[in-house]
């Protein structure tokens, strides 16, 4: 058991407080990376106040020690029941989510809701907590997912992460098949992909959450956090059909496909995160982007829906 250090803090907040503001936290993918939301941010014109969350990775909080998904995410919770926050958006990337469902669980009076971006990652999770079988099952999900975990604990020097950023040719190379096209149309895009180059550490944490997908099965029903999964068509880590699996655990959930998107959300179709987190900030009508799962007599249903631009 981690001993939490209270003087230390995993919220960063990022901006000015005010009285009454809901708090928008964001929580990373597994690197821990903040600029797979510079895109996102830069048109988000929302009442809201804004912090980071910390990621799955070492941290003060813990004592240098690196902390499992149930403990990051009771330690979360803890700091924002202390806060003076009462109305908790949390938007998340990839393995962010299994930390939010968490948050969730722990403070449901606080988080009004929860968009969980590519992180519908039942194979992965599967992958992880028993890779034979699952290897033998489904070869092709799990050779994705472990071609994202050796490009993402690649100790890669930042010298060397600029000039592949500078070639798309190269980028395009290295990262085709994990995220569409569009990822590679401009510098900034290429920049917010290979900051998800994290190290060696990565594959600790991996192996230290390796059974939590048990650990998901036990605790996901009661959650009752409206959840609000994005995710891509192309993603070959969070695919449709895994997303489908996750989304049948969690009572109160919805999932939304962007067509022709894969495993970077945030980066390639930063207008469709901007409007979901728009939505579920104000409770406005479902957006129009995509396509939307919706449970129907038990089982979940594709309904289709028109689509906007999600550039």
């Amino acid at each position: 058991m981690i001993t939490v250090d209270s003087n230390a803090a995993l919220v960063e907040n990022i901006r000015a407080r005010r009285d009454g503001a809901p708090l928008l936290l964001l929580l990373p993918g597994l690197s821990g990376s903040r600029e797979q939301w510079s895109i996102v941010l830069r048109h988000l014109d929302i009442p809201a106040d804004l912090a980071y969350g910390a990621p799955l990775l070492a941290h003060a909080v813990f004592g240098g020690a690196l902390p499992s998904v149930a403990e990051l995410g009771r330690a979360l919770a803890t700091e924002l029941r202390d806060s003076d926050y009462d109305n908790v958006v949390i938007v998340t990337h990839s393995v962010g989510a299994f930390v939010a469902l968490t948050v969730a669980r722990e403070i449901p009076e606080l988080v009004r809701s929860a968009v969980l971006i590519n992180g519908g990652l039942a194979g992965v999770a599967a992958f992880l907590d028993r890779p034979f079988r699952e290897f033998l099952r489904r070869p092709g999900p799990c050779l994705s997912a472990l071609r994202l975990f050796v490009l993402v604990s690649a100790p890669t020097p930042p010298a060397v992460r600029r000039m592949i950023a500078g070639r798309p040719r190269l980028a395009r190379l290295l990262l085709g098949g994990l995220v569409s096209d569009s990822a590679f149309d401009t510098l900034e895009q290429r920049q917010a992909l290979l900051e998800e180059s994290g190290g060696p550490r990565l594959l600790l944490s991996l192996w230290k959450n390796r059974h939590h997908w048990r650990e998901l099965k036990g605790y996901a029903d009661p959650i009752t956090t409206p959840i609000t999964f994005l995710i891509g068509d192309r993603d070959p880590v969070s695919g449709v059909a895994d997303t489908a699996t996750m989304a049948r655990m969690l009572p109160t959930s919805s999932v939304r496909v962007l067509h022709g998107i894969g495993h970077a959300a945030p980066i390639e179709a930063p207008g469709a995160v901007v409007e979901a987190i728009r939505q579920a900030l104000t409770d406005g009508p479902t957006p129009v982007t995509g396509e939307t799962f919706q449970p129907a007599d038990g089982r979940w249903s594709p309904t289709t829906i028109p689509t906007q631009g999600t550039g």
